[in-house]
């Protein structure tokens, strides 16, 4: 019987179609590995950072004036002795040989500071000093961010005990060698921003050697 042939051709086709359409489902629904890689993002991405702490409340008195009184006194010795503006009725410290520390009697803890330091032996120029203290700063303290810098000062709030804080420092040059050979600084709260800034600025105004 000749029909037999082209019938079992027809059959055979007809199943190879179907076959082939429902492999291409398959293959639809369950893609293979194959093809060309790409990066895939992300779900959440995130960068190594300082947790930021719960901050507790400032101290509260009142805010720092820049126009306070000054008095000046000596530290240092030899070649480098100085004669620095300070506010009247601040007690002095020595923290070392070459660093004084000035802060109010009887304030408590978080407050306001003034702080002068020799850094005449690094033999450094300002803009190196200033960089210089900027990475000290990343390493030695929490959450430290740049509010503000020139050429010769800084402006920045960091987080200690749970307290947020504000510092400006300034470098000074007293004998014309382009190195820093004092570093000024001032500390306190929030609130105290104003007068910080214009203290520490009568402060290096004001300070001479001798």
């Amino acid at each position: 019987m000749r029909w037999r042939g082209p019938v079992v051709l027809a059959v055979l086709l007809a199943v190879g179609l179907v076959g082939g359409f429902a492999l291409s489902l398959a293959v639809a629904e369950h893609p293979s590995d194959g093809g060309a890689a790409a990066p895939v993002a992300a779900r959440s991405p995130s960068l190594p950072v300082d947790p930021v702490p719960d901050l507790l409340d400032d101290p509260d008195f009142a805010p720092l004036s820049g126009t306070l009184p000054l008095v000046r006194q000596t530290v240092g010795v030899g070649d480098f002795r100085m004669s620095v503006p300070a506010p009247r009725g601040w007690r002095l410290s020595e923290n070392s040989l070459n660093e004084w520390q000035w802060r109010p009697p009887d304030q408590p803890a978080f407050g306001y500071l003034m702080r002068v330091e020799q850094v005449v032996s690094n033999r450094r120029s300002i803009a190196w000093t200033l960089e210089r203290r900027i990475e000290e700063l990343d390493e030695d303290e929490q959450n430290v961010r740049v509010v503000g810098r020139t050429d010769a000062t800084l402006h920045y709030t960091y987080v200690t005990s749970n307290h947020l804080r504000h510092g400006y420092l300034t470098w000074l040059d007293l004998t014309g060698s382009d190195n820093a050979q004092v570093e000024i600084a001032v500390s306190g709260r929030a609130r105290d921003q104003d007068g910080m800034a214009e203290l520490i600025a009568r402060i290096a105004a004001g300070t001479r050697l001798g």
